[in-house]
C-alpha cells in the first residue's frame, strides 16, 4: 500500500512525474475529493472540507504578522436542532489553524488507507514519523521552471519571473508557519530530485529503485508531529 509524499517548485515537471507515478502505482493524488471521501472517518463533514495548500495561502503583510492576526479560510453554515425543538442556522468560520488541523487529520487518515500522493499540504512532515511513506522533493533551476511555465501557461519571460517568484515564497512561508520546516531541508526527504538533470524517465526510475526498500506498510499508525 504505496503512499509518497511530493514537494515541489512549481514548473520543475513534478505535474508529469505525478500522474506517471499515479498510473504505474495506482495512487490517488490527495485533493479535496480525496479529503471528502475519508472525511466522515476523522468526524468531519464533507462540507466542512477545505483544502488548504499552499495555493491558496497568501503571506501575511507586515502588521498582520506583527500581531499574528487570525485570517478567516472559510465560512460554513449548518443547521442546529431536530424536528420538535426546530432548527437554527450556525455560521462557523474557520481561520488559518482549523484549515491546517483538518489538513492534518486527513492526510494521516489518507495515509492509513494507503495507495495515496500527497502533493504538497506539509505531508513530509504531517507523516514524517511514518517509516512506510516515502518523500520526495522536485526541483528544477529557475530559468528552466520559467521556461516551462512561458510553454504552459502562455505567459511572457517576466511574467512567470514574477509568479514564480510569488509562488516560491508563499509555499515557503506556508511550511515556516505552520510547520516550523524549510522545504529545502534536504533530510526532510529520501531523495531530491532535479528534473532539469535526470529527466523526467531518470525521476521515475530513482523513485521507483527508493519504493523498491522502502520498509513493509505497518499497520498500526505511529503518532506523528503535531
Amino acid at each position: 500500500m504505496t503512499v509518497i509524499t511530493m514537494s515541489r517548485q512549481l514548473g520543475s515537471g513534478s505535474e508529469e512525474l505525478a500522474q506517471r507515478l499515479c498510473q504505474e502505482h495506482g495512487l490517488v493524488t490527495f485533493s479535496k475529493q480525496m479529503m471528502a471521501r475519508v472525511a466522515s472517518e476523522v468526524g468531519i463533514s464533507s462540507s466542512e472540507i477545505v483544502d488548504y495548500s499552499e495555493e491558496e495561502y497568501q503571506r501575511r503583510g507586515f502588521f498582520e504578522a506583527l500581531f499574528r492576526r487570525s485570517r478567516p479560510v472559510a465560512e460554513f453554515s449548518t443547521w442546529i436542532g431536530s424536528p420538535v425543538v426546530g432548527y437554527e442556522r450556525r455560521t462557523r468560520l474557520l481561520d488559518e489553524a482549523g484549515a491546517i488541523d483538518l489538513i492534518r487529520a486527513t492526510v494521516r487518515k489518507a495515509h492509513e488507507h494507503g495507495q495515496a500522493l500527497i502533493i504538497g499540504r506539509g505531508g513530509q512532515v504531517i507523516l514524517e514519523d511514518e517509516p512506510d511513506v516515502l518523500h520526495i522533493r522536485v526541483v528544477a533551476p529557475f530559468e528552466a521552471r520559467v521556461k516551462r511555465l512561458q510553454d504552459s501557461q502562455n505567459m511572457t519571460p517576466a511574467q512567470a519571473r514574477r509568479y514564480l517568484q510569488e509562488m516560491d515564497s508563499n509555499s515557503a512561508e506556508y511550511l515556516r508557519s505552520f510547520f516550523h520546516v524549510d522545504p529545502d531541508d534536504a533530510t526532510l526527504y529520501h531523495l531530491t530530485m532535479n528534473t532539469e538533470r535526470l529527466g523526467l524517465e531518470g525521476a521515475l526510475g530513482l523513485t521507483n529503485k527508493a519504493l523498491e526498500v522502502m520498509p513493509e506498510r505497518h499497520h498500526t499508525l505511529s503518532k506523528g508531529r503535531s
